[in-house]
């Protein structure tokens, strides 16, 4: 394809400006330059216009006629798209002006993999999100502790799910730190829709890892911010419903693998941790704030009632009566195993 660019990123946003145009800065700033921006519109008004327009002919402004959400709307980002490798990336989760240069160095240097992926940071921007999370206000670092900085690696299919899943990489991921080919993405569909957009980072990172492998730089090259527009506070029906489509989107695209009873094993147990981990938090979060919400209720009630959640019960109990106790246990059976 003619003036084809190396890379493109892969906007969806609605109506949040300012946040926009700082990731779309920090983009702009990336120390490799031949790449392309698409930005689908939530907003039938076209609010995002004026922003993307005040950047240079790489950013590509397109209305959706409606709002699609946000997994339809990156597809379309995806369509209107030209780039050899593709960044899905979210309105706020701004990177480093190193990412593409770093990614596309290795996929030189390691070719035949289907996706290059750095780590990240929690960006977090108040005391009382820090509180919520348990994090320091700013820069909270999601690299390995297990290799020194910088530290490069490289799986196979297999052996890639088995790490994702058992917190053997990073303990956190963005896909927006990643460059995947663009064949093999649309080959698997485009970024993954099963009923939500919960853990579909996950289930993106995994399918194409599932297909040809990854390589991974322990480096941060983004970073995700934690703000009060944060999704997912308000979505509690969906909750189940992660539990439920997630498993089985990913068995669709990995069951080839011989290894796959073996990472079926990791994925359940990798999902029911998050499903209890995420109501957890909510609770939390309600409590603190002094907010109810009778559809966490309602979630909690949906999930236990899915088989392979029902043993996490107790342990879902403790985390939300007992926290500290709960945290206690977890690191006393991480020293000694």
């Amino acid at each position: 394809m003619e003036n084809r660019p190396k890379v493109s990123f892969c906007f969806t946003t609605f109506m949040r400006y300012e946040i926009l145009r700082k990731t779309l800065e920090s983009v702009s700033n990336q120390t490799f330059s031949d790449f392309e921006v698409i930005v689908s519109d939530n907003d039938p008004k076209q609010s995002g216009r004026a922003i993307v327009e005040s950047f240079d002919k790489r950013f590509k402004y397109f209305p959706n006629v409606e709002n699609l959400g946000m997994i339809k709307s990156f597809n379309k980002s995806l369509e209107r798209s030209s780039g050899e490798f593709i960044v899905m990336i979210a309105d706020d989760d701004p990177v480093y002006p190193d990412m593409l240069q770093t990614l596309l160095g290795l996929s030189n240097e390691y070719p035949g993999y289907g996706m290059y992926l750095g780590g990240c940071d929690w960006y977090c921007t108040s005391h009382e999100i820090g509180k919520l999370y348990n994090f320091n206000v700013g820069t909270n670092s999601c690299l390995s502790n297990k290799y020194d900085l910088d530290h490069i690696d490289f799986f196979g299919p297999a052996k890639f799910l088995k790490k994702l899943f058992s917190f053997e990489i990073f303990p956190h991921y963005l896909w927006s730190t990643c460059i995947v080919k663009r064949n093999i993405l649309e080959k698997l569909g485009g970024v993954p829709e099963y009923g939500t957009p919960f853990l579909g980072d996950y289930a993106y990172i995994s399918a194409i890892g599932s297909d040809s492998g990854c390589v991974i730089i322990n480096r941060s090259l983004g970073q995700q911010t934690l703000h009060k527009e944060n999704f997912g506070r308000n979505q509690n029906e969906e909750i189940a419903v992660a539990a439920k489509n997630f498993p089985e989107y990913l068995e669709g695209k990995a069951s080839h693998l011989k290894e796959w009873p073996e990472i079926k094993i990791r994925v359940l147990r990798f999902t029911a941790l998050w499903v209890i981990n995420h109501l957890a938090f909510l609770r939390n979060y309600f409590k603190k704030t002094g907010h109810s919400d009778n559809s966490l209720s309602a979630a909690e009630k949906s999930v236990f009632a899915i088989s392979y959640i029902k043993k996490f019960r107790t342990k879902y109990l403790l985390k939300k009566k007992a926290p500290l106790l709960h945290d206690f246990i977890v690191k006393t059976k991480s020293k000694l195993s």
